[in-house]
């Protein structure tokens, strides 16, 4: 699985979580683990955008607002 995350950046260049996890088919709970990993380990690197909507926490659209790119 792994692999076919770093195949799918690579060909899209930045993506999502929500993305990734649509296209590999796979719960974005069980795929961030694997994109920490992933970053730990220098193959790929996180941007995440500010949340405009200010609440505390448990915010709905973080898949949709965390970004994954691969690292070059």
């Amino acid at each position: 699985m792994l692999s076919s995350i770093i195949k799918l950046l690579t060909e899209r260049e930045t993506l999502s979580v929500q993305d990734i996890s649509l296209s590999l088919g796979i719960e974005s709970s069980a795929l961030r683990p694997m994109l920490d990993l992933l970053e730990r380990k220098g193959k790929v690197e996180k941007m995440e955008l500010p949340c405009k909507k200010k609440c505390a926490g448990g915010c709905t659209q973080s898949d949709a607002m965390t970004f994954y790119k691969i690292v070059t």
